[in-house]
């Protein structure tokens, strides 16, 4: 024991622990006492102090051990060796970094990700996200989280405290855009700001950029948005407009004599159907490979392995685990538009994609894009419903025809790839809308809950219970989106 170093920062009471080392080659751990701190305090009641030498590292890591005494200085120095032997092992950062290292990190791993990058490779089945996702997140952290806490800021010490109270003002105070043409964020945009946030902690978290005991912030906000700030969706007598239009664009495009506006036109109209009869989110739908589509034949001796509900032509759809929420099996009355553009199609093989162009090659949202704003202008659907629809709208038109038709909520939410929670958040309004619509119909007294006797002369409800569905695709049978009048 002793002194070391001949500066203000003289360390008193140094000693090194020989037999405790993060591995054999490196130096031993020392405790020690700072000679320029607890100023007001004898030697012996001064706080003990630890360096661990680490590999690749030549400061090592310095914390306090909180405790004057050195038996009990030895053995927390032994704990936290321990800890840190666990986290190299596991690839944690044990050193504190920057938040500019934090998040250069983040991206590169999320880069990874970009499903150009890894598509087909041995990895491909990793969740994927496209580059303009990966360009939203890029921008959304470099251009405010970063700003907002400090490029060169302690990851180890940032404060979820500092979010929850004063995130959502900055931010507003922060607008998207230049000069004069600054636009406030939308309250949907800072709650998604506040999900990439957390998720740049969790992994922060995870990979030891932050420290794991800390709260995560924004835990009491709801992230879900509001359904005023989701993408809308038709009403009943607008979808029948649109429809009846959309048959008239098919046959304004089919018959020009052009080979690949015939075939865009076939396979875009079919798509706009199997998506309303299906909820597969656009970028699902476009992974489909033939192998991953199963038709079934029901009630009639069977034919082809096609089978049809109520003379609907069904099919079950495995969706790529690449997805958004993963693999799932998806149960749709949509077949006959698969079946449409597997009859035309020169593709046919399992290994084929579904939606495919004249040479066989995945088609893609860019594509869709394209058409179904064609679509929209040839339907005046903007004109006629004030709002602007957009491919994901036929997700949206999914899920509120079936919630207003009182399909079980677990088979849609099963069906569509999200909790049963998050579809009541997100659909609240066709939930209560559908439950008004039961409140205010006229009373049929033929069906009234009876009343009997429960304990010493109290009367209560007997409710009617609903009838459990043995077989779920009998779930199919209520609901079909058809292009047929």
């Amino acid at each position: 024991m002793g002194a070391r170093g001949n500066n203000e920062k003289t360390y008193a009471c140094y000693e090194e622990i020989s037999n405790l080392r993060v591995d054999v080659d490196s130096p031993p751990v020392a405790i020690y006492k700072r000679l320029d701190s607890e100023l007001s305090k004898d030697i012996e009641d001064r706080t003990y102090q630890i360096i661990i030498p680490i590999p690749n590292n030549k400061n090592g890591k310095r914390k306090s051990l909180r405790t004057s005494d050195r038996d009990r200085a030895i053995k927390k120095a032994e704990e936290e060796v321990i800890d840190l032997k666990v986290q190299l092992r596991m690839g944690v950062k044990v050193i504190a970094t920057s938040v500019r290292k934090l998040v250069d990190d983040f991206l590169k791993q999320k880069y990874s990700l970009v499903r150009d990058e890894w598509e087909g490779k041995q990895d491909a089945g990793q969740r994927s996200i496209t580059k303009q996702r990966y360009k939203l997140i890029e921008g959304k952290i470099n251009n405010y989280f970063v700003p907002f806490v400090g490029n060169n800021s302690n990851a180890k010490t940032l404060s979820y405290k500092e979010f929850d109270s004063g995130w959502e003002s900055w931010r507003k105070l922060n607008p998207v855009g230049r000069g004069l043409k600054k636009i406030q964020p939308k309250q949907s945009t800072i709650k998604d700001e506040m999900g990439m946030i957390r998720e740049v902690w969790t992994w922060g978290q995870k990979y030891g950029y932050i420290e794991p005991t800390l709260l995560k912030p924004f835990e009491d906000i709801n992230l879900i948005p509001d359904e005023t700030n989701q993408r809308p969706t038709w009403e009943q007598d607008e979808w029948k407009r649109f429809s009846r239009r959309l048959r008239e664009w098919r046959k304004s495009k089919q018959y020009s004599g052009d080979n690949k506006q015939f075939w865009d036109t076939l396979v875009a109209y079919n798509l706009v159907y199997f998506l309303a009869n299906s909820g597969l989110r656009v970028g699902e739908a476009f992974k489909l490979r033939w192998q991953d589509i199963k038709f079934f034949e029901r009630d009639r001796k069977k034919t082809d392995d096609k089978i049809f509900f109520n003379d609907k032509l069904g099919a079950i759809v495995q969706v790529h685990k690449s997805s958004k929420t993963g693999a799932r099996e998806v149960l749709t009355q949509g077949g006959i538009y698969l079946e449409r553009i597997q009859l035309k199609s020169k593709f046919r093989k399992k290994s084929d994609f579904v939606f495919a162009d004249l040479q066989g090659k995945q088609l893609n949202r860019k594509w869709f894009d394209t058409l179904f704003d064609d679509m929209r202008k040839f339907t005046n659907s903007f004109e006629d419903t004030g709002k602007h629809l957009v491919p994901y709208s036929l997700r949206h038109f999914y899920a509120t025809t079936r919630i207003y038709a009182k399909i079980d909520s677990a088979f849609i939410a099963k069906n569509m790839g999200i909790t049963q929670s998050r579809l009541r958040n997100s659909y609240d309004q066709a939930f209560t809308r559908m439950m008004s619509e039961e409140l205010f119909k006229r009373p049929d007294t033929s069906s009234l809950p009876k009343l009997r006797e429960s304990g010493e002369g109290a009367y209560k409800f007997r409710m009617p219970t609903r009838k459990k569905v043995s077989n779920p695709i009998q779930e199919l049978d209520t609901v079909f989106i058809s292009d047929e009048e």
